[in-house]
């Protein structure tokens, strides 16, 4: 039996209109226990949203830009990356270029999905909450697809940049570690280390107990107010989470993000990578009665 646009179920919106109205009416005393009602739920923590679709913004796939290959029958994506090419060259007069054949790169983008468990409920248990629970689980759900998504994008990254002052996957070294920790001076060495690499900063992510290094910044290092702004509102006080010209992700998911490391990456548009969804999340709760 599926509920109907009557059931008490789906009248949560009915409920926060009560609830108000039992607010505005109410006399002293009666307005925290009206406002508290729908609020009657403790968090065990806190989920946010993945960083992934922040530093590479998902683009849908559709069918017509699926592939096929011969290894296995899962469809793909064929991704050009922008070939290399020597450059130009000065000739003396009558002298003629090298001829060079050139090629395009590409690279396939692969698919997995991406599920949490199938959700089960008797409705006539629903009944009595006094908060939404389908919707608490649909956004816990939503939150860790992301979750699970920010995990293989951090292990990807480690295989490519590899130990620390070390070669990954990629070939060239991309994993550099600096002694004291974050200064001033080593971060202005870490915003070359991809300009070094003809490529320009984007965003750069790290824990909040690693962004909390830069609490540390005196006022003869960040100038102004601001080291007083940090110290009394902590980061908080910076407002856009940029530093020294770079937009900064601070994440709370310290078991995917390590303490003391900041991942650099480049801009998403076109220097960085593809990140194709087959289909956005979708949620199709299972609700039976009883008799």
């Amino acid at each position: 039996m599926n509920p109907t646009s009557q059931d008490p179920v789906e009248n949560i919106q009915e409920l926060n209109q009560k609830l108000l109205a039992q607010i505005v009416e109410s006399q002293d005393g009666e307005v925290k226990q009206a406002s508290a009602a729908g609020s009657n739920m403790i968090r065990r923590k806190i989920r946010e949203e993945g960083f992934l679709r922040r530093i590479i913004p998902e683009q849908t796939a559709t069918n017509d830009m699926l592939d096929r290959v011969l290894e296995h029958d899962r469809p793909v994506i064929i991704e050009d990356m922008e070939p290399l090419s020597r450059g130009a060259q000065s000739v003396p007069f009558g002298a003629s270029a090298y001829a060079e054949a050139y090629y395009g790169n590409k690279f396939a983008c692969v698919f997995n999905e991406v599920t949490t468990p199938e959700w089960t409920k008797d409705i006539n248990e629903l009944r009595t909450y006094k908060m939404d629970l389908r919707q608490v689980i649909t956004d816990n759900s939503l939150k860790d697809v992301q979750t699970e998504e920010d995990g293989k994008f951090i292990a990807m990254v480690d295989t490519i940049c590899g130990a620390s002052n070390g070669v990954g996957a990629a070939g060239v070294q991309q994993h550099f570690s600096y002694s004291g920790g974050i200064t001033r001076a080593n971060y202005v060495k870490a915003l070359s280390v991809l300009e070094d690499q003809s490529l320009n900063n984007g965003v750069f992510l790290c824990n909040r107990k690693t962004a909390k290094e830069f609490l540390k910044f005196k006022r003869d290092e960040v100038g102004g107010d601001l080291a007083e702004k940090l110290f009394q509102e902590g980061l908080t006080a910076l407002q856009t989470s940029t530093i020294m010209g770079v937009k900064h992700i601070f994440t709370i998911k310290r078991d995917l993000v390590p303490d003391g490391i900041v991942y650099l990456f480049t801009e998403p548009a076109s220097c960085m990578a593809a990140h194709p969804l087959r289909c956005q999340s979708r949620f199709a709760p299972a609700f039976s009665a009883a008799g």
